[in-house]
């Protein structure tokens, strides 16, 4: 059984606090063996509540809570004992440290399943997004899944991985908006179609733009940025080289890749090393090099894993047309033959 927070899917400072708190424990047992005699009893008492709280945002248990908050009254006893003068004074002074570690510990857990909650949200999104079109589906999942080992290749910090792959997984989600006539449209778009095609970036940054978790992230910028292009002819905005967001740039490498690999109703798929050629050749045009170069590293040493994933979602899309609704089952039926195509 864990007993610790998840600190995968928390804010850098309380990843830093959990990592580290083994010197926050030195520096502690310093602070109060060096004390002067005077202010000893005043140090104990704000220094073990500072230690209660830091325990609250490790620990999840709260029977290992209730544990620790013991030692930590017993530590006060010891080492401060004028301030704990009754022995009813003790069970209340314990009663108290495990009610403020118990807090902290609510605290972190429901924040934690809030971001977990906000990511199941956004691939909730991104099926109902890719579930449209036959052609398409998994395409936001699979994005997600690229700029992530781009992200992690690059050496980017967790917060930025979880962000680039939740940027991944909204990147199309102003596509709600398009006719399904358009997005299956076998034929060459016309000048109105292609352009109601560009505006899904400002649509998808117009919808989820005032969510409060998306600012500040990156996650925001990869949906309205995702179709920039490196040499200054992209969409919307136009923007050039470092003029684009970093994490934008790398999901318009993962969202290519994918779009190249993958068949659709106007064309049929490239192979891994096709794909990886058209990326290579558009270094410094469509692409950052150094993003592209990443990218490209990576994909070559995990090709088998690649292929992997192609399967499981194979079988994703099978359980989701197990437990589709009618009208939905056409849209799987013809995802799950592509799928299958799409392996051979």
């Amino acid at each position: 059984m864990n007993i610790y927070h998840d600190t995968t899917i928390i804010n850098p400072l309380l990843v830093a606090l959990s990592k580290f708190r083994w010197v926050l424990y030195i520096i502690s047992a310093f602070i109060l063996f060096a004390a002067d005699k005077a202010p000893y009893g005043r140090f104990v008492v704000v220094l073990l509540m500072l230690v209660m709280i830091l325990l609250g945002l490790i620990y999840k248990n709260l029977i290992v809570l209730l544990m620790q908050s013991g030692l930590v009254t017993l530590a006060r006893y010891l080492l401060a004992p004028d301030s704990i003068p009754y022995i009813d004074s003790y069970f209340l002074v314990w009663v108290y440290y495990f009610i403020v570690g118990a807090a902290i510990s609510v605290l972190v857990s429901n924040y934690i399943r809030q971001q977990q909650i906000n990511v199941e949200l956004a691939a909730s999104f991104s099926r109902l997004l890719d579930s449209r079109d036959p052609y398409t589906a998994m395409h936001s999942e699979n994005v997600a899944n690229y700029a992530k080992i781009i992200a992690e290749e690059l050496g980017l910090s967790k917060q930025k991985v979880k962000s680039v792959y939740l940027g991944g997984l909204l990147h199309d989600i102003g596509k709600i908006s398009i006719p399904e006539a358009i997005l299956n449209k076998k034929e060459k778009l016309s000048d109105d179609e292609f352009t109601a095609i560009k505006a899904h970036p400002n649509v998808g940054y117009n919808t989820l733009k005032n969510l409060s978790n998306y600012k500040n992230t990156g996650i925001l910028d990869i949906i309205l940025h995702h179709h920039e292009r490196y040499d200054g002819k992209g969409y919307p905005n136009g923007l050039k080289g470092d003029e684009i967001p970093y994490l934008a740039r790398i999901a318009a490498v993962a969202d290519a890749f994918d779009a190249m690999t993958t068949s659709r109703v106007y064309r049929g798929k490239k192979n891994i090393e096709a794909a990886l050629a058209e990326i290579q050749k558009s270094k410094g045009t469509q692409f950052d090099p150094a993003i592209a170069d990443a990218f490209i590293k990576v994909v070559e040493k995990n090709k088998h894993s690649l292929i992997k994933r192609n399967t499981e979602d194979i079988f994703s899309v099978f359980f989701l047309l197990l437990y589709s609704n009618l009208p939905q089952k056409t849209i799987y039926i013809t995802t799950f033959r592509h799928l299958l195509t799409d392996m051979k």
